[in-house]
């Protein structure tokens, strides 16, 4: 199975302050989520922050895009997603489900909500009890077959920044005890901190990508039987890159990273494989309630 990802995409509504980059705009996000779409891959996410602020108008806008190339799309909410409008509301627009788990031959993927709703002045991470409950049953469920979790918060004092306040899922929350029940290898992808990061902890790899306005980029995770391979696809030309900071600098709720985004140890990575029983699986589905 192969996924493609990317990072925190801040399509932004324009505003009597913003309105000259509607060209720059118009042509980035159509021509950048045209290249993330020609990747090949049986699944194509959005780790979250996929608008900047959350409106209704900036929703439909990106997802008018999204729909237009007929592939299957996974939002993760992030916390900008919520900023505007409840978290029911912003769903019924883009017909996501708050969290899942998809279930393939290779894998299981569960996806994440760990965003506080309509919340400026905390931008942290948060588990509810219901996810808890929820995560807790489908690491037990997964047994020894590779579980990959997509949130948008990183795990505390894993990835890059994640000791920060506000820049990970709240420690005093199980959710890095329930992770470690896992009985086979783990991996954990977030966005929120705007830099390219990997680490290892135990059984899990945690993987966390930059901002895209900052790096024109998507990863591409490749599962077998044998390895998980995580790989870096460069999707930026020189007038991408010239509307993006066009659109950085002129955009609220955002700043462009003017510091190094990592290191080439940050985008790529293998995790072997042990042999494992395979669930039978008829189809991918969902468990999870809106």
């Amino acid at each position: 199975m192969r996924i493609a990802v990317i990072g925190d995409l801040h399509y932004p509504e324009l505003t009597l302050d913003n309105h000259l980059i509607a060209d720059a705009r118009h042509e980035f996000y159509e021509t950048f989520m045209k290249k993330f779409f020609s990747i090949p891959a049986d699944l194509y996410v959005s780790i979250g922050d996929l608008t900047n602020y959350g409106t209704a108008e900036e929703l439909e806008d990106i997802y008018s895009i999204i729909r237009r190339h007929g592939k299957q799309f996974v939002h993760v909410l992030g916390n900008h997603d919520v900023y505007d409008m409840k978290r029911q509301d912003v769903l019924e627009i883009t017909q996501q489900e708050r969290f899942q788990l998809i279930e393939t031959e290779t894998a299981m993927l569960a996806f994440l909500d760990t965003t506080r709703e309509q919340d400026l002045k905390d931008c942290g991470g948060i588990l509810d009890p219901v996810q808890q409950e929820w995560l807790k049953s489908v690491v037990d469920y997964s047994e020894e077959m590779p579980l990959l979790v997509f949130g948008h918060h990183p795990i505390h004092a894993t990835t890059t920044m994640s000791e920060k306040m506000m820049h990970y899922v709240h420690p005093l929350q199980p959710i890095q005890e329930i992770l470690q029940k896992k009985q086979g290898p783990g991996l954990y992808i977030n966005g929120h901190n705007h830099y390219n990061s990997i680490a290892l902890r135990k059984r899990w790899t945690f993987l966390q990508l930059a901002a895209v306005l900052d790096e024109q980029a998507a990863r591409v995770i490749d599962v077998s039987d044998s390895l998980i391979s995580i790989d870096s696809i460069d999707l930026s030309d020189p007038l991408l890159k010239e509307q993006a900071t066009i659109i950085g600098k002129a955009i609220n709720h955002f700043s462009l990273r003017e510091d190094s985004l990592g290191t080439e140890a940050d985008l790529k990575h293998l995790i072997p494989l042990m042999p494992a029983v395979k669930k039978p699986v008829a189809k991918a589905k969902s468990v999870a309630p809106l």
